[in-house]
Protein backbone atom coordinates (compact mmCIF):
# COMPACT_ATOMS: atom_id res chain seq x y z
CA UNK A 1 0.00 0.00 0.00
CA UNK A 2 1.24 3.44 -0.55
CA UNK A 3 1.35 6.41 0.89
CA UNK A 4 -1.22 8.50 -0.97
CA UNK A 5 -3.89 5.38 -0.31
CA UNK A 6 -3.10 5.80 3.60
CA UNK A 7 -3.50 9.66 2.82
CA UNK A 8 -7.28 9.39 1.07
CA UNK A 9 -8.30 6.87 3.37
CA UNK A 10 -8.22 9.55 6.57
CA UNK A 11 -9.14 12.23 4.44
CA UNK A 12 -12.68 10.13 3.53
CA UNK A 13 -13.02 7.60 5.73
CA UNK A 14 -16.89 6.98 5.31
CA UNK A 15 -16.77 6.13 1.78
CA UNK A 16 -18.94 3.28 0.80
CA UNK A 17 -17.69 0.09 0.27
CA UNK A 18 -17.96 -1.97 -3.41
CA UNK A 19 -19.66 -5.22 -3.60
CA UNK A 20 -20.24 -7.61 -6.66
CA UNK A 21 -17.89 -5.73 -9.31
CA UNK A 22 -14.81 -7.13 -9.15
CA UNK A 23 -14.23 -10.67 -9.76
CA UNK A 24 -11.20 -13.22 -10.38
CA UNK A 25 -11.40 -15.78 -12.33
CA UNK A 26 -10.24 -19.31 -12.33
CA UNK A 27 -7.26 -18.78 -14.48
CA UNK A 28 -5.76 -15.23 -12.32
CA UNK A 29 -7.59 -12.98 -14.18
CA UNK A 30 -9.69 -10.11 -12.91
CA UNK A 31 -13.15 -8.82 -14.57
CA UNK A 32 -15.51 -6.55 -14.05
CA UNK A 33 -19.02 -6.69 -13.62
CA UNK A 34 -21.13 -4.51 -14.90
CA UNK A 35 -24.83 -4.52 -13.62
CA UNK A 36 -26.23 -6.87 -16.65
CA UNK A 37 -22.98 -9.42 -15.87
CA UNK A 38 -24.67 -9.41 -12.26
CA UNK A 39 -28.13 -9.87 -12.94
CA UNK A 40 -27.43 -12.54 -15.66
CA UNK A 41 -24.40 -13.99 -13.87
CA UNK A 42 -22.19 -13.77 -16.81
CA UNK A 43 -18.31 -13.86 -16.11
CA UNK A 44 -18.27 -10.22 -17.27
CA UNK A 45 -15.47 -8.36 -18.86
CA UNK A 46 -11.48 -9.15 -19.01
CA UNK A 47 -9.47 -6.38 -17.34
CA UNK A 48 -6.40 -6.75 -20.23
CA UNK A 49 -4.65 -3.25 -19.23
CA UNK A 50 -1.49 -4.39 -17.71
CA UNK A 51 -1.20 -0.81 -15.24
CA UNK A 52 -4.94 -1.26 -13.87
CA UNK A 53 -4.01 -5.19 -13.48
CA UNK A 54 -0.69 -4.08 -11.25
CA UNK A 55 -2.23 -1.39 -9.43
CA UNK A 56 -5.09 -3.36 -7.96
CA UNK A 57 -2.44 -6.75 -7.38
CA UNK A 58 -0.28 -3.84 -5.11
CA UNK A 59 -3.51 -2.80 -3.34
CA UNK A 60 -5.29 -5.94 -2.33
CA UNK A 61 -5.74 -6.91 1.49
CA UNK A 62 -8.51 -9.11 3.09
CA UNK A 63 -9.84 -8.68 6.39
CA UNK A 64 -10.03 -10.70 9.72
CA UNK A 65 -13.46 -12.07 8.53
CA UNK A 66 -11.59 -13.86 5.30
CA UNK A 67 -13.01 -11.04 2.77
CA UNK A 68 -10.71 -10.02 -0.25
CA UNK A 69 -10.68 -6.84 -1.38
CA UNK A 70 -9.03 -4.04 -3.31
CA UNK A 71 -8.42 -0.85 -1.74
CA UNK A 72 -9.00 2.17 -4.50
CA UNK A 73 -8.21 4.86 -2.48
CA UNK A 74 -10.38 5.45 0.00
CA UNK A 75 -13.02 2.71 -1.23
CA UNK A 76 -12.80 -0.67 -0.56
CA UNK A 77 -13.78 -3.00 -3.88
CA UNK A 78 -15.01 -6.20 -2.35
CA UNK A 79 -13.32 -9.56 -4.55
CA UNK A 80 -15.79 -12.23 -5.45
CA UNK A 81 -13.85 -15.56 -6.96
CA UNK A 82 -14.76 -17.69 -9.02
CA UNK A 83 -12.83 -20.51 -7.45
CA UNK A 84 -10.61 -19.61 -4.49
CA UNK A 85 -7.71 -16.16 -3.45
CA UNK A 86 -5.04 -17.49 -5.65
CA UNK A 87 -4.25 -19.27 -8.77
CA UNK A 88 -0.40 -20.93 -9.56
CA UNK A 89 1.75 -21.83 -12.20
CA UNK A 90 4.57 -23.64 -12.87
CA UNK A 91 7.76 -21.19 -13.83
CA UNK A 92 10.84 -22.39 -14.92
CA UNK A 93 13.90 -22.14 -13.16
CA UNK A 94 17.86 -22.42 -13.68
CA UNK A 95 18.88 -25.82 -14.10
CA UNK A 96 15.73 -27.47 -15.57
CA UNK A 97 13.58 -27.34 -12.37
CA UNK A 98 11.00 -25.48 -11.54
CA UNK A 99 8.96 -23.00 -8.73
CA UNK A 100 5.12 -22.67 -8.37
CA UNK A 101 4.37 -18.89 -8.06
CA UNK A 102 0.72 -16.99 -8.06
CA UNK A 103 -0.03 -14.90 -10.98
CA UNK A 104 0.66 -12.65 -8.56
CA UNK A 105 4.42 -13.57 -8.93
CA UNK A 106 4.08 -14.53 -5.03
CA UNK A 107 6.11 -17.97 -4.75
CA UNK A 108 4.33 -20.96 -2.79
CA UNK A 109 5.59 -24.22 -0.53
CA UNK A 110 2.81 -26.45 -1.10
CA UNK A 111 1.69 -28.36 2.16
CA UNK A 112 -1.13 -29.68 0.71
CA UNK A 113 -2.62 -31.29 -2.72
CA UNK A 114 -6.23 -31.77 -3.49
CA UNK A 115 -8.53 -33.20 -6.29
CA UNK A 116 -11.68 -31.85 -6.35
CA UNK A 117 -14.99 -33.42 -8.21
CA UNK A 118 -14.30 -31.62 -11.19
CA UNK A 119 -10.75 -32.83 -11.24
CA UNK A 120 -8.89 -29.66 -10.54
CA UNK A 121 -5.86 -29.26 -8.61
CA UNK A 122 -5.35 -27.13 -6.07
CA UNK A 123 -2.52 -26.37 -3.32
CA UNK A 124 -2.56 -25.37 0.17
CA UNK A 125 0.42 -23.12 1.11
CA UNK A 126 1.23 -19.92 2.82
CA UNK A 127 0.64 -16.71 1.44
CA UNK A 128 1.23 -13.29 2.54
CA UNK A 129 -1.59 -10.40 3.09
CA UNK A 130 -2.04 -7.45 3.82
CA UNK A 131 -4.04 -6.55 6.78
CA UNK A 132 -4.93 -3.71 8.93
CA UNK A 133 -3.52 -3.73 12.49
CA UNK A 134 -5.15 -1.45 15.53
CA UNK A 135 -3.80 1.75 14.76
CA UNK A 136 -5.24 1.81 11.03
CA UNK A 137 -2.15 0.81 9.12
CA UNK A 138 -1.98 -1.85 6.86
CA UNK A 139 0.91 -4.64 7.76
CA UNK A 140 2.24 -8.14 6.17
CA UNK A 141 0.44 -11.10 7.52
CA UNK A 142 0.79 -14.82 7.22
CA UNK A 143 -2.05 -16.79 6.51
CA UNK A 144 -2.35 -20.55 5.66
CA UNK A 145 -5.00 -20.67 2.19
CA UNK A 146 -5.23 -22.50 -1.11
CA UNK A 147 -4.69 -21.69 -4.69
CA UNK A 148 -6.40 -23.03 -8.06
CA UNK A 149 -3.47 -24.78 -10.41
CA UNK A 150 -4.15 -22.74 -13.76
CA UNK A 151 -5.63 -25.29 -15.68
CA UNK A 152 -2.88 -24.68 -18.61
CA UNK A 153 -0.50 -26.42 -16.21
CA UNK A 154 -1.90 -29.56 -15.89
CA UNK A 155 0.61 -31.47 -17.83
CA UNK A 156 3.40 -30.30 -16.01
CA UNK A 157 1.79 -31.25 -12.55
CA UNK A 158 1.44 -34.79 -14.07
CA UNK A 159 5.21 -35.08 -14.78
CA UNK A 160 5.32 -34.66 -10.72
CA UNK A 161 2.20 -36.67 -9.76
CA UNK A 162 1.72 -40.32 -9.29
CA UNK A 163 -1.66 -41.60 -9.08
CA UNK A 164 -2.91 -44.36 -7.40
CA UNK A 165 -5.12 -47.05 -8.95
CA UNK A 166 -7.01 -47.52 -5.86
CA UNK A 167 -7.33 -44.64 -3.83
CA UNK A 168 -9.41 -43.59 -1.07
CA UNK A 169 -8.53 -41.09 0.87
CA UNK A 170 -5.04 -40.51 -0.47
CA UNK A 171 -5.65 -40.45 -4.66
CA UNK A 172 -1.83 -39.96 -5.53
CA UNK A 173 1.64 -38.17 -4.41
CA UNK A 174 2.62 -34.97 -5.29
CA UNK A 175 6.36 -35.72 -5.51
CA UNK A 176 7.98 -31.98 -5.30
CA UNK A 177 9.96 -30.81 -2.64
CA UNK A 178 8.42 -33.83 -0.55
CA UNK A 179 5.98 -36.38 -1.15
CA UNK A 180 2.70 -34.61 -0.21
CA UNK A 181 -0.34 -37.06 -0.84
CA UNK A 182 -3.11 -35.73 -3.17
CA UNK A 183 -6.17 -36.04 -1.08
CA UNK A 184 -10.20 -35.73 -2.30
CA UNK A 185 -11.88 -32.75 -1.92
CA UNK A 186 -15.08 -31.01 -2.91
CA UNK A 187 -14.76 -27.38 -3.96
CA UNK A 188 -18.03 -26.00 -1.77
CA UNK A 189 -16.36 -26.90 0.99
CA UNK A 190 -13.34 -24.83 0.39
CA UNK A 191 -14.43 -21.53 1.74
CA UNK A 192 -15.56 -23.14 5.03
CA UNK A 193 -11.71 -24.98 5.31
CA UNK A 194 -9.37 -22.49 3.96
CA UNK A 195 -11.70 -19.71 5.77
CA UNK A 196 -12.63 -17.05 2.79
CA UNK A 197 -15.34 -15.61 1.59
CA UNK A 198 -16.42 -16.38 -1.83
CA UNK A 199 -19.15 -13.60 -2.75
CA UNK A 200 -18.89 -10.56 -0.07
CA UNK A 201 -22.13 -9.45 0.93
CA UNK A 202 -22.34 -5.65 2.63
Amino acid sequence: MDQLTFQALQKWPQVPNCYGWLNFDRRGEWRILNEYAQQHQLSGEKITHSGFKNYIESHLANDHHGNHFFQNGPQRVFISFAYCPWVVRFYPISGGHWELKTTFGQAIYPTGCFLDEQDQISFEAVFEVMQQDENGQYVPQQIKSIALLHDHDLDIFSAFATIFQNGCSNLGEFLWHQKIPIEPINSKDLPRIFQFIKNPKP
